[in-house]
């Protein structure tokens, strides 16, 4: 049996009906204890933590290194009941964006060890035995990096603080951030090329994605808005709009290597755009074959959806078509999109296995997702998988330049590669600067 937790598929800040469903995650009853916290992580929201870690600057300016563990005061850590769920937790009460976190890691995590057939072993784990899950309600973004996950929350101009830590799209991407470092190691900085930056946030939304679809009721939301016509605007296309990068990421997007091949790229998560919307058309695609395998739709209507895609004049035709076999066998289409959704989740696990993150671009995740459909099915979606990588230039074109000041900078500038070794790269802080920054850690 395992731990219950309440969980937000929608954040109350952007959907005020949406309320926590339960969950069941795969934590043995009374395995997790006060913080939460089990054996392989824990949550703490530290009392006068003032910055986030990674490379920050000393009281003279000098660059220091800021890694795990807060040492400080904590608030009071949320707490199982007497059976050791955390469910009786309700979002009006303390604890619950404690227990909400949690369980938002703990769920992804189940989802994606099983598609990559084993639990994760984090790539930290040299130095740190858990993952630090902290809540920095004041910082305005969220992170995963060595030994720890921060989340923070958006600030509006109207005043309203919105905490990460209820969204669970932004804590699911983070989840994805851990489990390509733990499966793939962090690149030499030298042999970081700017598709591998895309590539992780294009896998970490589709963490988040695939992880959302193991909710039924976001399966059966998707369906109930779009009768299975998944090119329509809906939750399962669209990743949160309260991101820490201020906007929406859409994974039904049309977005090609060729623009970023001709003026460069400013930001990794519009880089990132072509290959999670190549990953988001060939679930589409691989669902509309599997309501073709089961007759629920016929190969003239899955061609016209096709056509859909880019003539709107089609798309009242293919809307009508979807409504009256939704209508006539509803079942049948959670059926193909579950079946779709496994079918991508464990090609993708599979593709993180076999890449390796130096020199990393996106045609090796194209050949490698071809072979793997090759020794998975005997090639029965090369077709899908070729065409929409195709379209979206992926292993044709590549990323230009940097265009925010030439290369991008070293690992040892990024919290989210930063390595223990890297201290050696950054200047030595002088004993006085040393004795100035330890009484400031102690005053918090």
């Amino acid at each position: 049996m395992g731990t219950r937790f309440r969980l937000f598929v929608q954040p109350p800040f952007e959907d005020p009906r949406s309320r926590p469903e339960i969950v069941e995650v795969s934590s043995p009853l009374g395995s997790v204890t006060a913080g939460p916290a089990d054996d392989r992580m824990f949550v703490v929201e530290p009392v006068g933590k003032t910055g986030p870690y990674g490379v920050n600057r000393g009281p003279l300016g000098t660059p220091y290194m800021y890694l795990p563990p807060w040492t400080g005061k904590i608030l009071e850590p949320a707490t199982p009941d007497a059976c050791g769920n955390f469910d009786y937790l309700r979002p009006s009460m303390a604890g619950f964006e404690a227990a909400h976190v949690f369980g938002c890691v703990r769920f992804t995590l189940d989802v994606w060890e099983r598609y990559l057939g084993q639990p994760l072993t984090w790539h930290f784990r040299d130095h740190y035995d858990r993952l630090e899950i902290s809540i920095l309600r004041r910082w305005d973004n969220a992170q995963y990096g060595y030994g720890f996950l921060e989340v923070g929350s958006q600030f509006e101009s109207d005043g309203r603080v919105l905490p990460f830590s209820l969204d669970f799209d932004v804590v699911a991407h983070e989840v994805g951030h851990a489990i390509i470092f733990s499966v793939l190691g962090v690149p030499h900085p030298k042999a970081e090329y700017p598709e591998y930056l895309g590539f992780q946030e294009a896998l970490s939304d589709c963490v988040s994605l695939i992880a959302a679809m193991h909710f039924p009721s976001v399966i059966d939301n998707v369906l109930a808005e779009t009768r299975g016509n998944l090119y329509r605007a809906n939750r399962l296309s669209r990743f949160s709009e309260f991101s820490p990068h201020r906007q929406i990421r859409s994974a039904n997007n049309k977005r090609t290597m060729a623009e970023f091949a001709r003026r460069g790229w400013k930001d990794e998560h519009e880089l990132s755009q072509p290959l999670t919307g190549a990953i988001f058309d060939i679930l589409v695609d691989i669902f509309h074959e599997s309501l073709v395998a089961r007759g629920l739709i016929s190969h003239a209507v899955e061609d016209l959806a096709d056509v859909a895609e880019f003539d709107p004049a089609a798309e009242a035709p293919v809307q009508y078509a979807f409504d009256r076999a939704f209508a006539w066998n509803s079942d049948g289409f959670v059926e193909a999109l579950l079946d779709a959704r496994d079918i991508v989740g464990t090609y993708l696990a599979e593709t993180l296995w076999a890449l390796a993150p130096d020199f990393l671009d996106y045609g090796d995740v194209a050949r490698t997702m071809l072979a793997i459909d090759q020794d998975e099915s005997g090639g029965q979606f090369a077709r899908i998988l070729s065409r929409n990588f195709r379209r979206r230039a992926i292993g044709e074109m590549h990323a230009g330049p940097h265009l925010k000041g030439g290369e991008h900078h070293s690992h040892v500038h990024s919290a989210r590669t930063l390595l223990p070794i890297d201290y050696l790269e950054l200047p030595k802080m002088t004993f006085r600067e040393k004795v100035l920054l330890s009484r400031s850690m102690n005053s918090q």
